[in-house]
């Protein structure tokens, strides 16, 4: 067995160094190439390029039909409670660091709360207003804020969607 891979291999090398000869039999001009007509794909890669940016940026640009006409997002959450109203206006000073669906943003290292449970969100802040927590982008803002703002505020952001993307 070990006589036939070996006559395998030196059959698999002879046939491979008989075909390094070929190689020197191409010959080598500068006539094959032409630079006019590579210049003349390049010139039309190019506009196919910038006509597909073109297109891509009316794409993903949004349209304004009109000044007068005002669109009303509406909240994420059911403002079916007045303590959800509360919170709804609290969480605006949030939106800057966690995102308009509690998404977080990766860029000021703020996680993603939407969806959250509203124990955990409420003691995380409870803490953090105490100093048992230390968080020093947070804690101008939860300073300020009552027990009851803090209860408001956790079951609003228990009832953004989970995974939420713009």
């Amino acid at each position: 067995m070990t006589r036939l891979v070996i006559f395998c291999l030196f059959l698999s090398g002879l046939a491979i160094v008989m075909n390094f000869s070929s190689y020197n039999d191409i010959k080598l001009d500068s006539d094959r190439f032409n630079m006019e007509a590579a210049e003349k794909a390049h010139e039309a890669h190019v506009e196919e390029l910038a006509e597909l940016a073109k297109m891509h940026a009316e794409a993903t640009t949004p349209k304004v039909i009109s000044d007068d006409v005002v669109v009303e997002e509406k909240p994420l959450v059911e403002l079916v409670t007045p303590a959800l109203v509360r919170a709804d206006k609290l969480y605006k000073q949030c939106i800057a660091c966690h995102g308009k669906g509690g998404e977080g943003k990766s860029a000021n290292k703020a996680p993603g709360i939407g969806g959250q449970f509203d124990w955990y969100i409420s003691k995380q802040l409870t803490d953090m207003r105490d100093g048992v927590r230390v968080n020093q982008q947070m804690l101008s803002i939860v300073r300020k804020l009552s027990d009851q703002d803090i209860a408001d505020l956790s079951a609003y952001v228990s009832k953004l969607p989970w995974g939420y993307k713009k």
